[in-house]
């Protein structure tokens, strides 16, 4: 069986939020981009996958078009691991990180539903696991940087079922702020997105610590600083989460060896795919070291991370960006039901995409 095309899928689809764009980026969020990987094999079977392209889109869709799908047409499309591995070596050159990865975690993903279409199963089974199962959710507020803003969502998310809730707050007030609507008995995590150095960051888990984190996420900049991540759990006591920004197993062993986490955050759509997921989810198991997987999304990565959980025998839980996109393109499969996710038990990623969504959402 093998690879006849490779086509980058590029879509832009508002959403709506209760924080202010001003707060993410310099050019603001206005719509969540997705960049697509559609896999045809000469069988005809179709695979989706998923690069990560929030921010950037164009980047990631000139990457998979332009050196992925030429390297990878002709392939066979069951060898998988080998071709991931080939693909990494060739590719190098580029930069292991970032951009490159991106585009091969779409490729992987892709190649991955194929597998469990060309099985007839979902990819849960047949990586040992079992779709029988719900997955415990947490929200993912938005980015806020407002006391009252926080509160509202906090109690939105409550009434929704959520029992694990998760910050993107830098600040003691805000953090209070949700503590105070949560009650003791709700689990409150904190993810900073690197914006401290070692002292800053020993300092500020020092103070949110009395809102009894759950995790402090990424309080360190740059993220792969995994010296200084380890400082801040050793010298405070804060759990620390991190992972979203790495890339391949191979960080992960350098941050489980610096003893830096103690949640690890692998993203599907930037680590290297299902291929490099299931190599730290192997490294951490072995560590002691609990994987909470990294999946603010809402295409073929997010399926991808119900069926990598629902096949690992402690999943962690599973992550719910809490905003709400114009459409889905999977149906109520995006919400959690009572606080957990369903893992949809069809072939491969367990569903395809809607093609009516991507086809209104579809950009040049």
């Amino acid at each position: 069986m093998k690879i006849a095309n490779v086509e980058a899928v590029p879509l832009r689809m508002p959403f709506n939020h209760a924080g202010s764009d001003r707060d993410v980026t310099a050019g603001g969020w206005p719509a969540l981009d997705f960049c697509l990987v559609k896999v045809t094999t000469d069988t005809g079977i179709v695979g989706w996958g998923d690069a990560f392209s929030y921010h950037c889109r164009e980047s990631v869709v000139a990457a998979v078009e332009n050196m992925v799908k030429p390297a990878a047409i002709g392939q066979d499309a069951r060898d998988i691991a080998g071709l991931s591995h080939r693909l990494q070596q060739k590719f190098h050159l580029f930069g292991r990180y970032g951009i490159t990865l991106f585009a091969l975690s779409g490729l992987d993903i892709a190649l991955w539903d194929i597998a469990g279409k060309a099985a007839g199963l979902p990819l849960a089974t047949l990586l040992g696991g079992t779709t029988d199962r719900t997955l415990p959710a947490y929200s993912s507020l938005f980015i806020l940087r407002d006391k009252e803003k926080v509160m509202a969502d906090v109690w939105r998310s409550l009434d929704e079922g959520y029992e694990y809730i998760k910050l993107h707050e830098i600040g003691e007030v805000e953090v209070g702020a949700a503590r105070e609507v949560a009650g003791d008995a709700i689990p409150i995590m904190v993810d900073v997105n690197c914006p401290w150095t070692p002292e800053q960051a020993i300092r500020m888990a020092r103070t949110l610590d009395q809102f009894e984190l759950h995790w402090l996420e990424e309080p360190v900049f740059p993220p792969e600083d995994f010296h200084s991540l380890a400082r801040v759990r050793g010298e405070t006591g804060v759990a620390v989460a991190a992972g979203e920004n790495w890339c391949t197993s191979f960080q992960f062993a350098q941050a489980i060896e610096a003893g830096a986490i103690d949640y690890a955050q692998p993203s599907v759509t930037k680590v290297g795919g299902v291929t490099e997921f299931r190599k730290v989810v192997a490294l951490c198991e072995a560590a002691g070291v609990q994987v909470m997987p990294h999946s603010p999304y809402f295409g073929p990565g997010f399926l991808a991370t119900l069926q990598l959980a629902a096949a690992m025998p402690n999943p962690g839980l599973v992550e719910r960006f809490y905003v709400e996109p114009e459409a889905s393109l999977y149906g109520d499969w995006i919400n959690p039901v009572n606080g957990a996710f369903r893992v949809p038990g069809g072939p491969g990623l367990g569903l395809d995409p809607d093609p009516d969504v991507i086809k209104r959402y579809r950009v040049a």
